[in-house]
């Protein structure tokens, strides 16, 4: 890891600072704090985040989501570093005093911030001013249950988006709030769409751990479906220019499939049909209706203590909201590539599959819509008057 330093502010007086720690995290905060500016220009915001955060034009303090590790054997690696950007985060709020902190997903590290405010007097649930605002509930209805009551006891307000997650407190005092998913914001464009004879989609993810292990694991199912006769094209989208090294190293062995790499939001992108690790573009994926398969492959450590912590049947938060596989998950040891090919030969091949995939994407829409009178920039906005 390298040295930590924080960027100079031109804020004296911020009066949010947005913290998010994963690029899908970071996503959804610019296009929410773009809004907030667009219709408070008077609010001053600093951001510790991502790209996505730092092109809304925020005072940018530092680059998170460049060190975002997955998984307990890689947390475990890196617990200085997080240690000494966890006290020189607290130590900023502390110096400049920001009205709220909105935290973005990125649990393990947001609340320890949220604790570390909380023993320093600094919260508003200490005695002290600054409010802090949760966006994304922790998956406490997967794990650790138990972190809904420090999450209540820490925090002002928690702006959920699955519609089921707010029943998961309803034995604290926190206020919950269902602000419905990012993805069917009126200004949020699906980045697929469908087409019958169109590439297929690898999407190995947004961590450099998890995709090391997962994306030759989908090149060698491409590699079986090309010796079956299945030639089309294949599209890779990638987050960064991180994860955009580690696909061109692992694609040198692979010379003889060629692939399309195309960075997240260059390009609305057709689809036939995905290979996917799980993730927020798997969502998107199954709100377009776009037929798919579910691969992940983890650290054997991190997988072995998951299986032992996590109780949900699915992986895939499509196939969770639906309560059952619509999309086809191959974990750890049955992610083998001639079982994986199968179910995506299906999936480019079978009518009723397509058919299917489409009725689940109406009934994921309906359930993940919360109505206008939820709105993600008047949460945000309550912290701050």
């Amino acid at each position: 890891m390298q040295k930590i330093a924080f960027n100079g502010v031109t804020s004296e007086y911020p009066d949010l600072l947005v913290i998010a720690g994963e690029y899908s995290g970071d996503e959804h905060a610019a296009m929410f704090i773009k809004k907030l500016k667009a219709q408070y220009p008077q609010y001053n915001i600093c951001a510790i985040g991502g790209d996505n955060l730092e092109k809304v034009g925020v005072d940018f303090l530092f680059n998170l989501v460049e060190f975002s590790v997955v998984g307990f054997a890689e947390v475990l690696r890196n617990l200085s570093f997080f240690s000494k950007l966890l006290k020189m985060t607290c130590d900023w709020i502390g110096q400049y005093h920001p009205k709220a902190v909105y935290f973005v997903d990125f649990p393990g590290f947001n609340l320890r911030v949220a604790k570390e405010l909380f023993k320093r007097g600094l919260s508003h649930k200490a005695g002290g001013k600054v409010k802090l605002y949760h966006y994304i509930s922790p998956q406490i209805w997967a794990w650790k249950a138990k972190r809904r009551f420090s999450i209540a006891k820490y925090i002002d307000s928690l702006g959920t988006i699955f519609p089921f997650e707010k029943e998961c407190y309803k034995d604290t005092d926190l206020d919950v709030q269902f602000l419905g998913h990012p993805f069917l914001d009126e200004d949020y464009e699906l980045p697929v769409h469908y087409i019958p004879d169109g590439p297929i989609l690898l999407l190995p993810g947004s961590r450099k751990a998890p995709v090391q292990k997962i994306f030759p694991i989908m090149l060698n199912t491409i590699k079986q479906l090309r010796k079956l006769g299945e030639m089309r094209e294949v599209i890779v989208i990638y987050p960064d220019d991180d994860i955009l090294d580690i696909l061109q190293n692992i694609g040198k062995r692979f010379k003889n499939i060629p692939l399309m790499l195309i960075r997240s939001g260059a390009q609305k992108v057709p689809v036939s049909a995905t290979l996917m690790s799980s993730g927020t573009m798997a969502l998107n994926c199954a709100l377009a209706g776009i037929p798919g398969v579910i691969v992940y492959k983890a650290n054997a450590i991190t997988y072995g203590l998951a299986k032992l912590l996590v109780k949900v049947k699915f992986l895939h938060i499509a196939n969770i909201l639906l309560n059952r596989e619509s999309a086809r998950e191959f974990l750890q040891f049955s992610a083998k590539p001639k079982l994986i090919c199968s179910a995506l030969r299906d999936c480019l091949n079978n009518p009723e599959n397509l058919q299917q995939s489409r009725k689940d994407a109406e009934e994921l829409q309906q359930l993940l819509s919360a109505g206008p009178q939820n709105d993600v920039v008047n949460w945000i906005l309550s912290a701050l008057v």
